[in-house]
């Protein structure tokens, strides 16, 4: 099997080898950005943290984390609706992370706990999935946090 690669430009991280089968699809882009469809999720080195960079726009990249890593009881029901478009069949088949603002007073860094973006990790596929859930904030802040394992 041959493993097809691309070469993207990031305003981030340069250029970058990106395998075709990486690349996320996100049919409906992410609110605000719903004319990029394609992604990647780029890992950095000794980081919580990781990009979900554009590969159609090398301006648009997004830090995104894991949830779980900062609220271990984080824990939402997907929709019907969702699970259809991500073709989720199990569990398994899910990857979720939240998209991170970093401003330049990082003590203010926050995460967007509302709308986890959900992923089909063998279908490559991607959505923005805003929760109908009050336990979630918009700007959930790290740093004032004590169950976070990012500032540990």
């Amino acid at each position: 099997m041959v493993v097809q690669k691309s070469v993207v430009q990031s305003r981030v991280f340069g250029e970058l080898e990106v395998n075709e089968e990486n690349i996320i699809t996100f049919e409906e882009g992410i609110p605000a950005f719903e004319n990029l469809k394609k992604f990647v999720i780029v890992k950095e080195e000794d980081s919580p943290f990781l990009w979900l960079q554009s590969i159609e726009d090398k301006d648009i990249a997004f830090v995104i984390i894991n949830p779980f890593d900062i609220k271990p009881d984080y824990e939402f029901d997907i929709g019907e609706e969702v699970l259809k478009k991500l073709e989720i069949e199990s569990e398994s088949d899910v990857a979720v992370f939240c998209i991170v603002v970093i401003p330049e007073d990082v003590k203010q860094t926050r995460v967007n706990l509302k709308a986890p973006i959900i992923i089909n990790v063998n279908k490559r596929k991607g959505i923005q999935y805003l929760l109908d859930d009050e336990r979630y904030p918009l700007r959930y802040y790290l740093f004032e946090n004590s169950n976070s394992n990012v500032q540990k």
